[in-house]
């Protein structure tokens, strides 16, 4: 769908306010929401999930969030709202090597625990809602429930691609059967675009009852009041940012800048991550370093943003990227691969964006160049409007509210 025709028609499936309110006493009525989420890393998904989890509590209805370890970063912790109570499931475990950042087979062990702790919560709180924060709480959510739980809506949202690029063909049908047996155990399956839920359905026909999509809150007032009105002057500054994992392609990134004619500008990549090294040593052999900074993880892009001629996206896959959101709600164009379904449909409509194919760096270069070269700031905030915060933790409450509502009420498997 053309972007500016799906911003529309996300706007006409606005809930009314009195809708809102009605749902939320309803999940609230019921026991409320019990968030299950791995930590609370740097990640734009465990920000999405503390916005998701306040909007919830502030619309009165009991939230908990579940951590399968204790929470990591303390500026993340700092975001979740008092009326939100979280509960972890302690130290990380695992194996800790010399040179490693994460102790080896920590996210199974850690996982493996978590099951019986969220389990324990379910029987204390007994809630409306058992919600996966991301896909990588996806197993853990199906494999919590049992039988006595048939009344309980259990979800999860599908924050990544369902489909990887570039892995082999046994980890595909790895992770074709590994989806379908937790999809036979759950309710419902929130996606964050058309295009999303569309390739799901091409990959497990016959699911269209149990996903629906929902816009993630990424957007605030403050960032589209403040939105900059014409591209900031003197030497053209790119940004990116992310975890320095090899998900992100900075190398990618990296490369592409050092093929950019624009040999005045300056890139920026905000975050932290095990890649930081690797990455210091690839700007330095392509003779780019004194143009490449890499201050570090920010709590606050916006200020970021506003400074910045061009955003540019180098990951091989995503779900639906928050930062690319807050890039159009600042109104800064975007240069992106296609690692999410929604880049075209989001960006394909402006001569100021850009979309590329995963993994090439001269195209990424290309992209970059054809953004920079155009001198139209048009308002980008149109496209951003429907991930106003307020308005997807209203669409949230609904999706929730409805699915509790149709739920059948039949035995999962066990």
């Amino acid at each position: 769908m053309h972007a500016k025709a799906q911003a529309n028609s996300d706007r006409q499936q606005v809930p009314t306010g009195a809708e809102v309110d009605l749902a939320a006493a309803r999940l609230a009525e019921r026991g409320g929401v019990l968030m299950i989420m791995n930590s609370m890393s740097q990640g734009g998904g465990d920000r999405v999930a503390v916005l998701l989890a306040n909007g919830f509590a502030g619309k009165g209805i009991p939230t908990r969030i579940v951590l399968m370890r204790e929470c990591g970063e303390p500026e993340i912790r700092a975001l979740i709202d008092p009326a939100v109570s979280v509960v972890s499931g302690g130290k990380p475990l695992g194996l800790q090597l010399p040179g490693r950042s994460q102790p080896l087979g920590h996210r199974h062990l850690e996982r493996f625990r978590g099951i019986r702790l969220v389990r324990s919560e379910i029987d204390a709180a007994r809630p409306a809602v058992v919600l996966g924060a991301s896909d990588n709480m996806a197993l853990t959510t199906a494999l919590v429930r049992r039988r006595q739980d048939q009344q309980i809506l259990f979800a999860f949202k599908l924050t990544n691609r369902l489909s990887r690029p570039n892995i082999g063909p046994g980890r595909r049908v790895f992770r074709l059967n590994l989806f379908k047996f937790i999809f036979d155990r759950l309710d419902l399956v929130l996606t964050l675009s058309e295009g999303e839920r569309s390739h799901v359905l091409g990959v497990h026909p016959g699911r269209g009852d149990l996903l629906k999509t929902v816009p993630n809150p990424y957007v605030t007032c403050e960032m589209l009041a403040d939105a900059q009105q014409k591209f900031p002057q003197g030497p053209s500054r790119l940004l990116a940012a992310g975890r320095m994992v090899p998900q992100k392609r900075f190398d990618v990134l990296l490369r592409a800048f050092a093929h950019v004619q624009h040999r005045d500008s300056r890139l920026t990549i905000l975050g932290d991550g095990p890649q930081r090294g690797e990455l210091e040593r690839l700007a330095k052999s392509l003779g780019i370093e004194d143009r490449v900074a890499m201050p570090g993880y920010v709590g606050d892009i916006v200020p970021w943003l506003k400074k910045s001629r061009l955003f540019v996206l180098s990951s091989d896959y995503e779900g639906l990227p928050a930062v690319v959101v807050e890039a159009l709600a600042t109104n800064v164009p975007v240069a992106s691969t296609e690692s999410f379904f929604a880049a075209r449909e989001l960006l394909g409509s402006s001569p100021s964006c850009a979309v590329v194919p995963i993994g090439n760096s001269e195209a990424l270069a290309g992209a970059i160049d054809r953004c920079l070269n155009t001198d139209d700031c048009a308002d980008l905030r149109r496209l951003a409007e429907p991930y106003r915060v307020d308005n997807a933790i209203d669409a949230h409450i609904i999706a929730l509210a409805d699915a509790t509502d149709r739920q059948k009420r039949t035995d999962k498997p066990v």
